[in-house]
């Protein structure tokens, strides 16, 4: 996995349980081996150098999406099995190329995208980029991390140092970081999502915030009374239903 990518699988199925079995099964078979690094769990063992990690929603209006980069030489398994008895859109891009691609029995077909584009244009924009100081903002993309993590971490090392005045720190060091949905495939995909109509946002929620507002739910389900941070609260106000989500992290 060494392409920067995004993706998000949507099934027209409702059994999430069923799709995360379908999802460990697939990456198991390819090597990979299930981990826990919430609260409660095991941590991330130190031996594992490559990771998939992916975060299965409730569903919604008869479709299921899972959210998180695949790994691109899974994921022709993936799509076979999970579009076996049921559409499935895949939504993706690259820092070069971005697409919408349906699969059914097992099968690409674009025509299965047809009832889900519309003749007229929405007008859609990425999600809200990160900010970070313009030197970590470089560091950051040359290192492949994610703006919207670093820019959390930075938050709670500001919080330690700083304390009440974290906000206007983080304010005046901030300039716009260069948002991933930029990109030429990022750009490529929202034109697409401009056309499409389904019962879901495809941008959002973003990766980072399902695991912050799943970490939280998980330190509350063990400390009720716990304090959390305000990227936490905000985490958990954005997915509501995070207690429900239903992770998918493996390694090799």
């Amino acid at each position: 996995m060494t392409e920067q990518r995004w993706d998000q699988l949507c099934l027209q199925r409702e059994s999430a349980q069923e799709i995360a079995e379908q999802v460990r099964a697939t990456l198991l078979r390819h090597g990979y081996a299930p981990y826990d690094p919430f609260h409660g769990g095991s941590g991330t063992p130190p031996r594992l150098k490559q990771f998939v990690r992916l975060f299965i929603l409730p569903p919604q209006d008869s479709w299921t999406r899972i959210i998180g980069a695949q790994d691109a030489d899974v994921l022709p398994d993936l799509l076979r099995t999970l579009s076996a008895d049921a559409l499935l859109i895949h939504a993706w891009f690259t820092a070069q190329n971005g697409a919408l691609d349906a699969y059914k029995n097992g099968e690409a077909d674009s025509a299965l995208l047809a009832p889900y584009l519309s003749g007229a244009t929405q007008y859609v924009t990425a999600p809200q980029s990160a900010t970070l100081p313009s030197d970590v903002a470089k560091l950051a993309q040359t290192h492949g991390v994610n703006p919207q993590q670093a820019e959390k971490l930075i938050g709670r090392l500001a919080r330690g140092i700083f304390g009440d005045q974290t906000a206007r720190v983080q304010r005046d060091a901030a300039q716009l970081f260069k948002s991933a949905w930029e990109s030429a495939g990022g750009q490529q995909l929202l034109a697409q999502i401009a056309r499409l109509s389904l019962p879901f946002d495809l941008r959002t929620p973003d990766f980072e915030t399902l695991r912050e507002a799943y970490q939280a739910a998980r330190l509350l389900a063990r400390r009720p009374n716990a304090t959390l941070l305000d990227s936490e609260r905000a985490a958990l106000r954005a997915v509501p239903y995070a207690a429900a989500l239903i992770p998918v992290y493996v390694g090799k």
